[in-house]
């Protein structure tokens, strides 16, 4: 079924912190591809970085389109698609890989040397009213899992991915030093695969207050205090068997070394900017393991299947729905309030 509909409402970065509601092109059909009218769509801190700095390699993208958290309703589908149809409701993985590079073909395909991930320049993102994206990477949503909720399913994914590739197993324990969106949803992800002794760390009680309400066992302030050592006394001054960076701050990233037990596994999440000096010497005589997560591949389903399940109860993360026309005010809360805003949704379209 074609739609008709020759504008196509979008979020419109000028410059920065200059966003206006406009018209952009309404995307053609492709081979493998459908529609998605775009129901609601998360701003993420990468969005908000862009938002306000821009990326000096890309000088000339403006006007440009924000958003790759998102999902909405199938409106149109290419001929040979045949997996959904006009009318059902999907999540949307935002990556489009080659599937033909060296890591495609080890099935690493978040690590494509290809890769188009919408909002990532030059590909324009999802804050918009419709986009078409290839049909393998729209999951068909349970009757159960609402277009709010599978927004989400896209940050959810990133903790999921973290403690999947882990190896973290049922009696273990864990800390996860941040607690802002990707914090929380390592945790909800935690919870999920029954992990039961989680302690989170953070400078701020505002953002402890909502990892307790996600379920963590105990909350750490850290603040003018010594993490390590703040850590470790609820460790037997021995230390957890796994610790999740997910603030993304040198700081917390050196000092992992230092908190985890002997034998046990740090697993880096957080986007950690400049160097990080991290103590090779402790590392080895601890015979710690250190992993990288970069993304997600394969855990959408999973996602979605937790949710479904009321396994994890990813509205909880949200901060505040705002109304498409309100988009910039959305961003601007983002930078202004950023100690408890969570997560902004965007309703995009919908009744």
């Amino acid at each position: 079924m074609a739609n008709v509909q020759m504008v196509n409402k979008a979020a419109l970065l000028m410059e920065n912190r200059k966003i206006e509601i406009g018209d952009s092109p309404m995307p053609g059909m492709r081979p493998g591809y459908v529609k998605v009218k775009v129901e609601y769509c998360g701003v993420c801190g990468s969005d908000v970085h862009f938002y306000s700095f821009g990326e000096p390699e890309f000088p000339d993208v403006y006007p440009f389109i924000l958003g790759h958290e998102f999902a909405g309703t199938v409106v149109e589908t290419a001929e040979d698609v045949t997996e959904l149809k006009v009318g059902d409701r999907v999540c949307v993985e935002p990556g489009t890989f080659c599937g033909k590079c060296e890591w495609c073909k080890k099935g690493k395909y978040n690590l494509c040397k290809n890769m188009e991930f919408l909002s990532a320049p030059r590909t324009l993102g999802a804050m918009r009213e419709y986009i078409t994206h290839p049909a393998e990477l729209c999951f068909k949503l349970p009757d159960n899992v609402s277009t709010l909720e599978a927004a989400l399913v896209e940050p959810l994914a990133v903790g999921m991915s973290s403690v999947v590739r882990s190896g973290i197993h049922v009696g273990d324990s864990a800390v996860v030093l941040g607690t802002g969106c990707i914090g929380l949803v390592t945790i909800m992800a935690l919870k999920a695969a029954g992990i039961t002794d989680i302690t989170a760390v953070d400078l701020f009680d505002i953002r402890l207050e909502k990892a307790l309400e996600v379920g963590v066992t105990r909350v750490i302030n850290t603040k003018d205090k010594d993490t390590v050592s703040e850590v470790l006394k609820y460790y037997d001054n021995i230390g957890p068997d796994y610790v999740f960076e997910t603030a993304g701050s040198r700081y917390t990233a050196e000092a992992s070394v230092y908190i985890c037990k002997k034998g046990g596994v740090i697993m880096q999440v957080g986007n950690v900017i400049g160097e990080t000096s991290i103590n090779l010497q402790r590392m080895c005589d601890k015979e710690l393991t250190l992993m990288t997560n970069f993304r997600y591949r394969n855990v959408y389903p999973v996602c979605i299947e937790a949710i479904s399940a009321g396994r994890i109860q990813v509205k909880d993360i949200i901060s505040k729905i705002y109304p498409f026309e309100k988009i910039g005010e959305a961003f601007e809360d983002c930078i202004n309030n950023r100690q408890s805003m969570v997560k902004a949704v965007v309703k995009i379209c919908g009744d």
